[in-house]
């Protein structure tokens, strides 16, 4: 099984109130007060696809298992069988929670700033529910508005930020999907002026 958690479906947010401010350094050290913070980069659509393959092979498993959380179980078989290998299926979600990580790399490759993900759980969860946290343009925004109500997914916004959530991490999954299949729709739009010199500037980060 994989959990479904109750919260009502919405919409509330102002497309001319999210933030614009973004620069190159604040999207690679961190412009939020979420602890963890970690930025995704510019992974290619190709990254993003790979993940997305990945998690839905986990995610299909986990619906059959009898578990009431079967991403859980499997996630914990692999790990108690073989650290060095839970460390390597890991590091194919960033080390990003599975059901979220998806999502969150389809939208770095969309060329919107995410901050924070959770795929939520039965414990040891920081969200009470699945989701994941970016900052699109009102450009990106209105694709991804139209995307996420698609795919079952809400969206609230708070301090010019998007907090994009569902009933279960197979919404956030699917909206990542939908995304990564109108990838070129995101490519027409002019990219984010914090892209520019983002890869230098973790590589610095990374070297400090």
């Amino acid at each position: 099984m994989i959990p479904e958690f109750d919260v009502e479906i919405g919409y509330d947010y102002e497309l001319a109130d999210l933030r614009t401010d973004l620069t190159t350094e604040t999207v690679a050290a961190g412009f939020v007060e979420h602890h963890d913070y970690q930025c995704l980069g510019l992974p290619s659509w190709e990254e993003a696809a790979e993940c997305l393959a990945r998690e839905a092979e986990i995610l299909e498993r986990a619906v059959r298992s009898s578990e009431p959380d079967g991403i859980k179980e499997i996630l914990s078989a692999v790990q108690e069988g073989d650290d060095v290998e839970f460390a390597e299926l890991m590091s194919d979600f960033q080390w990003n929670d599975v059901g979220v990580a998806g999502v969150s790399l389809a939208l770095s490759a969309a060329r919107t700033a995410t901050f924070y993900s959770c795929s939520s759980g039965l414990d040891n969860h920081h969200a009470k529910y699945p989701m994941v946290g970016v900052v699109p343009d009102a450009e990106r925004a209105a694709l991804i508005a139209e995307l996420a109500e698609r795919a079952g997914c809400g969206i609230g916004q708070h301090r010019g930020r998007w907090y994009v959530y569902a009933k279960s991490v197979t919404a956030l999954h699917a909206l990542g999907q939908s995304i990564l299949v109108h990838r070129e729709a995101f490519d027409a739009l002019p990219q984010p002026m914090w892209v520019e010199g983002l890869e230098e500037e973790l590589e610095r980060i990374d070297n400090y």
